[in-house]
C-alpha cells in the first residue's frame, strides 16, 4: 500500500473516531457531569425524626422502572421501551418507515386490553416500601402557597407528564407534599429526590398517584432522569 493511500486511511480513521467519540461525549455528558457535580441541596427538611429514620437506613436508588410489578412493565415495555439515537433519529426526521411502524403499534396499543390496563393500574411494588431512596424525575405543581413556594407535587419520569401529555400509570407518579415549601421549582428541570418511600393513593385533575414519598432532601439533577421511557 503506498505512502497517500495510507494517510487517507488514517485521516479516515481519525475523522470516524472522532465523530464517534463526539456522539459518545454527547449521550453521555449529562450523566458523567451529574455523577462529578455535587450539587448544593433545593431543600432539606426540618423534620428531625424523619431526617433520623431516613439516617438508619441504606439509601436504595430507583429508575422508575423499579416502581413497576412486573407485569405491568412487560405490557407497558411492549409499546413504551425507549428508542435508539438512531430510531429517535429516523422518527424525528420523518423517515416514512419508521412513521409508519410507530403508527402500526399506536393501533395495536389501542386494542390491547392487558396494555390499556397497565395504563390505570394502581399495582405497586411492595419490596420498595418503607425504604429510604433516591429517586430523579420532574415535577407537576399541585398546591402553591401565598409566597409561591410548592407545598404539594406529583415527580413524574419525564417532562410534560400530565400537563402536554396524558399522566402515566399511577405506579409511576409520586405523591410529594412539603408544608414548609419547595421555592425552587421548573417544569423544564430534573431533580433528584432523597427520603421513605410510602404508598399513598393520592388523586387529582392531573393525575393518580399510588406512591408518596416522605422527602427529606431536594438536589438538582443535570442528566435525563428517565429509564423508561419518553412519553
Amino acid at each position: 500500500m503506498n505512502r497517500p493511500v495510507k494517510t487517507v486511511l488514517v485521516l479516515l480513521l481519525f475523522l470516524l473516531a472522532g465523530s464517534l467519540f463526539g456522539r459518545l461525549f454527547q449521550l453521555y455528558w449529562p450523566d458523567i457531569k451529574h455523577l462529578l457535580a455535587d450539587s448544593p441541596a433545593l431543600y432539606h427538611t426540618e423534620n428531625s425524626e424523619l431526617q433520623a429514620t431516613f439516617n438508619q437506613t441504606e439509601v436504595t436508588h430507583l429508575g422508575w422502572r423499579d416502581l413497576l410489578p412486573e407485569k405491568e412493565e412487560t405490557y407497558l415495555s411492549k409499546y413504551q421501551s425507549n428508542n435508539t439515537p438512531s430510531e429517535l433519529s429516523q422518527v424525528q426526521t420523518g423517515t416514512v418507515q419508521a412513521l409508519t411502524d410507530q403508527l402500526l403499534l399506536s393501533i395495536q396499543a389501542s386494542s390491547d386490553e392487558d396494555y390499556k390496563s397497565a395504563l390505570h393500574s394502581t399495582n405497586i411494588v411492595k419490596g420498595v416500601l418503607g425504604k429510604a431512596i433516591s429517586i430523579s424525575g420532574f415535577i407537576v405543581p399541585i398546591e402553591v402557597n401565598d409566597d409561591r413556594t410548592l407545598q404539594s407535587f406529583f415527580v413524574v419520569p419525564y417532562f410534560g407528564a400530565c400537563i402536554h401529555f396524558p399522566p402515566p400509570p399511577p405506579n409511576q407518579i409520586i405523591f410529594v407534599q412539603l408544608p414548609d415549601g419547595f421555592a425552587y421549582h421548573n417544569l423544564a428541570d430534573a431533580f433528584t429526590l432523597t427520603g421513605i418511600l410510602e404508598q399513598g393513593m393520592f388523586e387529582d385533575p392531573l393525575g393518580t398517584s399510588a406512591y408518596q414519598l416522605k422527602v427529606t432532601n431536594i438536589v438538582a439533577y443535570h442528566g435525563q432522569p428517565d429509564d423508561f421511557r419518553a412519553h
